[in-house]
């Protein structure tokens, strides 16, 4: 009889114990199922976060954008209205014109004809020194004159840059980190070389080195009726360490 007791008091001790085992190991589980469900919540919360700062700084960062101003004075003019060209009516003579008979006169004197003296022989008498006599009549060479800064120029195409020049970065404005646009207007000649400047949008430190770069851009020039003509422009001239 005490034998089966002490064996039945064994068989109760082995359960206690597994119930107390599986008691530990299902706080253990509870605990570690709490930490694991806190990481993953602080995870995933973190991951939002920084989500959202990337999109907070790429918002308000500075945008690199390209802009150009046109003058109105460069804008081509508008195409007519009109459809149809204007028709010209052309009345027709009211009489037949009759040949005149011609009647005698007086000897009268004959003047001295009068001639018109060409560009060679214009050039060549000023060249000599020589005066020619007489009632001779000097053309004048054509005029190539430049237009003034805003003054308006019909064109078709307006000059297109064909060789850049890329302006020399001042030695302050690099070592105190300055970026900066400044518009130059340039007056493309027939040639399509700059033959004026003026700065109208300027950054002081960067107007010299903006200027002469400028002028040594090549342009093709603008065309008006299929000529050269000369115009002025608008160049952006962008400063920047980027």
């Amino acid at each position: 009889m005490s034998t089966m007791a002490h064996a039945i008091s064994d068989d109760f001790g082995l359960e206690a114990n597994e119930i107390e085992h599986l008691r530990h190991v299902r706080e253990y589980q509870t605990k570690n199922l709490k930490k694991a469900l806190t990481w993953s919540a602080m995870g995933h919360l973190s991951v939002i976060v920084i989500v959202l700062l990337i999109a907070l700084v790429q918002r308000n960062a500075p945008q690199n954008e390209r802009v150009m101003t046109v003058p109105y004075r460069e804008l081509q003019a508008p195409p007519s209205l009109q459809q149809t060209p204007p028709t010209v009516s052309v009345a027709a003579p009211a009489a037949q014109p009759t040949a005149g008979i011609p009647l005698p006169t007086e000897d009268e004197q004959v003047q001295q004809e009068q001639t018109i003296a060409t560009q060679e022989e214009l050039s060549q008498s000023i060249g000599s020194g020589e005066a020619q006599g007489g009632d001779s009549l000097v053309i004048a060479p054509p005029s190539d004159n430049m237009p003034q800064y805003g003054e308006y120029v019909y064109v078709e195409e307006l000059p297109e840059a064909i060789s850049k020049v890329t302006p020399e970065y001042p030695d302050i404005a690099r070592q105190s980190n300055m970026e900066g646009t400044v518009l130059v207007q340039a007056l493309v000649g027939k040639d399509g070389r700059v033959k004026d400047t003026k700065v109208v949008k300027p950054v002081p430190v960067f107007d010299d080195a903006a200027v002469a770069a400028v002028r040594q851009w090549v342009f093709k020039p603008a065309l008006s009726n299929n000529k050269p003509v000369a115009v002025w422009v608008a160049v952006p001239v962008k400063f920047s360490l980027h």
